[in-house]
């Protein structure tokens, strides 16, 4: 039905145009071919226009309807291959290592004594012994207690002045950030605490010869604490990690 309609448009513009051409007297009008062109399609729109089967302009395009059941097999291959993909993807590698890696690595790596490791001028740090206390305090206006299940290790480190003139001290400067492993277990923070003998936050002038007594800190497990049979002490300062030596 549309193909008939169209034709018959075609051919009405076409007497149209022949008959404008011929005008009303036995000479044809002689025009160009844009005044040609113009002149055909004002003749179709025309006829277009009182045609009530066209919807708009000279032709009417109609979309073509989608098999929702043909879209569905079509994406059933890719959808397939997406799954297979995910399916096929090794499994994503813990970022950290076991603890018992991580402990066996340290054992291998070179240990160094804590004077080393600090490096500060003139002064020496040597490990003496631990303690397990619930709670720990200094004087009157500092103390601190262990929450339930859990107790407090010190570690006692001695600082001393092995030169002959007074040495400043500034460990809170550096920043020094102390790890304990317990048993070759997982590694422990130390607590930053600003107790004046605490060795991760301490600033004093020694003088020649003295000694002062400080400590670390650690916050570790009750059960943990009662079965002690090693200690492993590493030290992070100035982006470089050191283990230390425990005697």
């Amino acid at each position: 039905m549309r193909k008939i309609i169209k034709k018959g448009i075609i051919l009405a513009a076409a007497v149209m145009v022949a008959a404008l051409l011929t005008g009303c007297g036995d000479s044809i009008i002689p025009l160009t071919e844009n005044e040609e062109s113009i002149v055909i399609q004002y003749s179709a729109g025309t006829l277009a226009k009182h045609n009530g089967f066209q919807q708009e302009g000279l032709t009417a395009v109609y979309p073509e309807e989608e098999d929702p059941k043909q879209d569905e097999e079509e994406n059933q291959p890719e959808a397939e291959e997406e799954k297979e993909e995910q399916d096929n993807k090794p499994e994503k590698k813990e970022d950290k290592e076991s603890d018992a890696q991580q402990e066996e690595e340290l054992e291998q790596t070179e240990q160094i004594t804590l004077t080393e490791a600090i490096g500060q001028p003139g002064v020496e740090f040597s490990y003496k012994d631990y303690s397990i206390v619930s709670g720990y305090s200094e004087g009157d206006y500092f103390s601190i207690d262990a929450p339930a299940g859990s107790v407090f290790l010190v570690l006692n480190i001695n600082i001393t002045n092995t030169g002959d003139r007074t040495a400043e001290c500034n460990l809170l400067a550096k920043q020094p950030k102390f790890t304990l492993s317990l048993n070759q277990g997982a590694k422990i923070e130390n607590e930053v605490t600003m107790l004046s003998n605490d060795v991760s936050t301490y600033v004093g002038n020694l003088e020649a010869g003295q000694t002062e007594a400080g400590i670390l800190l650690f916050q570790v497990k009750e059960d943990m604490a009662s079965q002690i049979s090693s200690l492993q002490l590493s030290l992070e300062m100035g982006g470089k990690t050191n283990v230390i030596q425990i005697k």
